[in-house]
């Protein structure tokens, strides 16, 4: 039994310490504290719901300096009319015709205008640090993919898509969200581009897209370590905790870079990561008196191999498993079994300096175990990691709520800027329906984000398929389509020339 772990004596502190995440409730078998949620009550009125079309209107003035140009800012407010309105596709074609926008001119502003994307990011980052900040809040770092047909998007390629769990034709965002007890939101996203889109045979396709021509090849954990780092310069935005799944929590790399801006990770990792129990005593080398003088230590006993994490579940005792409540779930409470311990990092076989590690067990299937490492410090009190480890899943509701309200995956475009600008109006928008939520919880505790669209779409101008709008949209696909016919007909006949010049066409 590794003597890091948690003692029974310490597993009734904890416990105790675990149930004041949930407040004064009912008592239930098992020593678990359980609070019922109250039943929901909405008391909005006609009249506060028509405040929420002002709202928006004094959100997207706090973003008039980030702008140049008076038509940018119209433009803004357009698209986000759009992702916010009830339009069943949000790609640029559609909000445009459903709002009666000149559909190229808006597909411009989206796709190929040059604005900055950073003075619109810092303004947001500051917006969501009113809105939610909390001294102890998360930064949440995080893949999402959205499947493609064809080659012709930016930074598409055959790669591991979470959306539908293969791999798959698509592209990959990673992306910064953050997460308190107020609630959640995105902050920004940045493109992952695949190694095969940055060889010298796709500059061509680099160039048609837009790509930046100073981009090299980075992981998605250097991405992440990246847009943290940007967050952390840009400021407004409290946070101790940075959260992570393991393909982040296994780059020793990104670890050391959270740590080096004085943040605390909880990142995940897989089951074979290598620890010691107790740290195993190295040694320099003497030297042997030719050549190089040793420069590297070495473990001055070589039987002391590093085990992997999963090898300690078994040595934990079922009285040192603390059980403790995560947190309430839309179904109940979600409760788990935890095991808390101080190891030894092993990194290329040697020890690289004492971290946490947390064990978290599931209640209804315990052969689901998630293995957690953190670099908070020694004195962290326990029911911390407790709470944190429930804060990793407000990404993944981010991701869902993003592409189910305000069409985060509906995108149609293809170059560099044309991602970047459609993923922070979309980060826009979400913290948008965030910040009505909150505004407006004591007349409606328990809206959620789709309720809060569904209440803004009754006060939004929304398009009315009447006759003569049906028409007006039946002329203007009728053009694009003979547009595109004509443009691909061009090109067949040429390459049709260049293999048979004789050929009568």
């Amino acid at each position: 039994m590794p003597k890091e772990i948690v003692t029974e004596s310490n597993q009734v502190e904890l416990l105790g310490r675990a149930e004041k995440l949930n407040g004064k409730a009912k008592t239930h078998p098992g020593g678990i504290e359980i609070e019922t949620c109250a039943a929901p009550e909405c008391n909005l009125s006609k009249k506060d719901v028509k405040l929420f079309l002002d709202e928006l209107k004094k959100y997207m003035k706090l973003f008039k300096s980030a702008f140049q140009r008076m038509e940018q800012i119209k433009k803004s407010r357009t698209y986000m009319n759009g992702l916010l309105g009830n339009t069943a596709r949000k790609n640029v074609e559609q909000m445009a015709l459903g709002m009666k926008e000149k559909v190229r001119s808006l597909q411009y502003f989206v796709g190929q205008s040059q604005w900055e994307t950073e003075p619109v990011i810092a303004i947001h980052q500051g917006l969501i640090g009113e809105t939610l900040g909390e001294e102890d809040g998360v930064v949440l770092i995080d893949e999402s993919s959205s499947v493609k047909q064809g080659t012709k998007s930016v930074g598409v390629a055959a790669q591991y898509c979470g959306s539908v769990g293969k791999t798959a034709n698509g592209q990959v965002g990673v992306y910064l969200g953050y997460a308190s007890r107020k609630g959640y939101s995105l902050i920004e996203g940045r493109l992952f581009m695949p190694e095969r889109w940055l060889e010298q045979e796709q500059a061509e396709q680099r160039e048609e897209c837009g790509v930046p021509e100073d981009l090299v090849f980075k992981t998605k954990p250097e991405i992440g370590l990246e847009l943290l780092e940007n967050a952390v310069k840009r400021g407004k935005l409290p946070f101790f905790w940075v959260a992570a799944d393991a393909l982040y929590g296994d780059s020793p790399a990104f670890r050391d870079g959270v740590a080096a801006t004085g943040k605390f990770y909880f990142a995940a990792v897989k089951e074979n990561s290598l620890i010691w129990c107790t740290p195993p005593k190295v040694h320099l080398p003497q030297w042997s008196g030719h050549g190089r003088h040793p420069t590297r230590v070495r473990l001055s006993d070589t039987r002391k191999h590093p085990i992997p994490v999963k090898q300690l579940v078994k040595k934990i005792q079922k009285q040192d498993w603390v059980r403790a409540v995560i947190k309430e779930g839309s179904k109940g409470p979600i409760v788990c079994d935890f095991a808390f311990l101080r190891v030894t990092e092993s990194r290329s076989g040697l020890p690289a300096g004492q971290l946490w590690l947390i064990i978290r067990r599931n209640l209804d299937d315990p052969s689901e175990i998630k293995y957690f490492v953190s670099n908070a410090p020694v004195t962290t009190p326990l029911n911390e990691f407790v709470r944190i480890s429930g804060m990793r899943w407000p990404i993944e509701t981010i991701f869902e709520e993003a592409k189910g309200e305000v069409g985060m995956d509906h995108y149609e475009m293809r170059s560099w800027i044309g991602w970047h600008h459609h993923m922070l109006f979309v980060s826009l928008a979400h913290h948008f329906l965030v910040r009505l939520r909150i505004q407006f919880q004591e007349q409606a505790p328990a809206l959620t984000i789709y309720q809060v669209r569904l209440l803004l779409c009754s006060v939004l101008p929304s398009f009315v398929l009447d006759i003569q709008s049906a028409l007006e949209q039946v002329r203007y696909y009728q053009q694009h389509n003979f547009a595109a016919y004509l443009s691909h007909r061009k090109k067949k006949l040429a390459q049709l020339a260049a293999f048979s010049p004789n050929l009568a066409l």
